[in-house]
């Protein structure tokens, strides 16, 4: 299946990744050009989510990448060598010991396989690199497969390893030294600086209840809605509060609005490899608000506190759920697809900035 990801569709590299690992990964093996925090963190989420942290922590782990004009972060370096059953190697290892970070022959590929423990791979193989702005903003296009033979994937692992070295504390400390002297340029973008933060006039915006209660936005035709949180209501934070008609977003159907409280269904959501079909959306006429009960942290969900949380309309009728921190590089990639599509709005009246979007 081939993959583009543009500033109208965001983040498709990073939903590959989360598809690919949901239902379960033995081994992970990248090759990137440049790695990052940010995206390292996205992709090792979606495992550790699918599989649970002691099987994240047990199962092997690899990592080839590069020194490349400095691109790639030393941190992210060192949080790979620091989790378990991991293997590091990168090229340019002779430049850095020559004193430069300028590759002679550049380390260029893009490559993301899970073993599934059935001798078969799920594989993207994509021009984004693991970064921040590889899996969220850049223009990127990459072609998915559910099943390849991991025979091939490991012989393709074992020729990008040619020509690099184990990385090693000695050599990682050489690379962040060097670094620091001869930093990654400032004077254009790249794949090792953060996506640019979006700060919109929020005064300016849509009201997002008037939008839908008016019949403005069609939340059907959309695959994914986003929204900021603060904090969620009810005793263990988790219940999120939408407009009249918000139900429309995920294929429900309700009119009972005279009515002080009612059901309106049970959307199916997937977190990892976890889907709850028990999650109840509930009509409150006390405040004229639909409330969706997300799975608690009790349940297996997150702390949804301080986040921007995301709903991913999936082909298989589950919808993923997707936190992520107010200010990462996912968060602001959404924000500026929504902008660029009319289509994000306030949350709410008086003093609250919060804001929702669809992509």
């Amino acid at each position: 299946m081939l993959i583009v990801q543009n500033q109208t569709h965001p983040a498709k590299i990073r939903n590959a990744i989360a598809d690919l690992t949901a239902q379960g990964v033995a081994e992970i093996k990248v090759a990137a050009a440049y790695t990052t925090v940010s995206g390292s963190k996205m992709l090792l989420d979606s495992v550790a989510e699918s599989v649970g942290p002691v099987a994240f922590a047990a199962m092997p782990k690899t990592l080839i990448t590069s020194f490349d004009y400095g691109i790639t972060e030393p941190q992210a370096l060192d949080h790979w060598l620091s989790l378990g059953h991991s293997s590091v190697r990168v090229a340019g290892a002779s430049e850095i010991a020559a004193g430069t970070t300028v590759p002679a022959r550049a380390f260029h590929p893009k490559v993301y396989a899970f073993h599934v423990g059935d001798q078969t791979s799920g594989v993207l193989v994509a021009s984004a690199n693991l970064t921040g702005r590889g899996l969220t903003s850049n223009v990127e296009a990459g072609w998915v497969q559910h099943s390849a033979p991991s025979a091939e994937v490991d012989t393709v692992f074992s020729r990008l390893s040619a020509d690099t070295d184990p990385l090693t504390a000695h050599l990682l400390s050489a690379y962040g030294n060097l670094r620091s002297s001869q930093p990654p340029p400032t004077n254009a973008p790249h794949d090792g600086q953060p996506v640019v933060p979006f700060t919109p006039a929020t005064g300016a915006l849509p009201l997002f209840r008037d939008a839908v209660v008016g019949g403005h936005v069609n939340l059907a035709a959309f695959d994914e809605m986003w929204v900021q949180v603060e904090k969620l209501q009810g005793g263990s934070g988790n219940q999120l509060e939408l407009p009249r008609r918000g139900h429309r977003f995920f294929g429900l159907t309700f009119s009972q609005y005279t009515v002080p409280h009612a059901d309106i269904g049970c959307p199916l959501l997937r977190i990892g490899s976890r889907v709850w079909a028990d999650r109840p959306l509930t009509w409150h006429g006390s405040n004229g608000m639909e409330r969706l009960n997300l799975p608690t942290q009790a349940q297996g969900g997150p702390d949804y506190s301080n986040s921007v949380v995301m709903f991913r309309r999936l082909p298989n009728a589950p919808f993923e759920i997707v936190v992520t921190p107010l200010n990462s590089d996912l968060a602001h990639a959404w924000a500026r697809a929504s902008q660029n599509a009319r289509s994000m709005f306030r949350l709410g009246v008086g003093a609250t900035t919060r804001l929702v979007g669809l992509n």
